[in-house]
């Protein structure tokens, strides 16, 4: 648009109204070639191993724990609760030292920084997820189930050193599986950044001198 010619807001809604398929056909681009390149992205492969963790209420001493007042009824609330199966995930991470030992004397390309930016550890409801992604799917699986090993082994010798509260129950479910497909991640929000680019870019489109032209006509 020439710099000294009038911007007419009804015009560019006009125009806007006329070619909306114009800024519609952008933004579907604009998503296609996002998805298209999150997809040609080197594969990334993810495995998972899941404890199961919860507590057992009948080995609380409801009436008589140590912080309370006697006589007085003491809540297991939700924020206890939380910190006690965080022992889980606690161990987990005191054994990394273990798990980077393990890849180093097998010769496998983890270290410090990789194991922290490559993990997962989430708790979903009553299950402990530990997940580790690498491009080599056979590496995955060898860290996770080391890893998940090491961790289990450490909360049982906590457990009968008597340094876990004995209400908490705790088990290893699942060890890893060879990843079969690769995992993507964040593709809702890259395919969304692609569509407002689009849609940036039609809306800038049909202000350009062809559009215009063919408005007046």
């Amino acid at each position: 648009m020439p710099v000294d010619e009038e911007f007419v807001p009804f015009d560019h809604f006009t125009r806007l109204a006329r070619f909306w398929w114009v800024v519609v056909l952008c933004a579907v681009l604009g998503g296609v070639t996002a998805l298209l390149i999150h997809r040609l992205k080197a594969p990334v492969y993810e495995a998972q191993a899941v404890f199961m963790a919860s507590i057992d209420f009948n080995k609380i001493d409801f009436m008589n724990p140590a912080a309370a007042k006697p006589g007085v009824p003491y809540e297991f609330s939700q924020y206890d609760e939380d910190i006690s199966l965080a022992l889980i995930e606690a161990s987990l991470r005191q054994v990394v030292p273990q798990v980077l030992v393990f890849a180093q004397q097998n010769g496998l390309p983890v270290d410090a920084t990789a194991l922290q930016a490559q993990t997962t550890i989430e708790r979903k409801h009553a299950f402990w997820q530990l997940r580790y992604r690498s491009a080599d799917p056979a590496l995955a699986q060898k860290v996770v189930n080391f890893w998940a090993q090491q961790g289990f082994a450490d909360l049982k010798a906590k457990k009968m050193a008597g340094q876990l509260p004995v209400y908490i129950l705790f088990d290893l479910v699942q060890l890893a599986d060879l990843p079969a497909a690769p995992a993507y991640y964040q593709t809702n929000s890259f395919v969304l950044s692609g569509v407002l680019l689009g849609l940036i870019a039609g809306l800038l489109a049909v202000n350009l001198p062809f559009f215009r032209m063919k408005q007046e006509r």
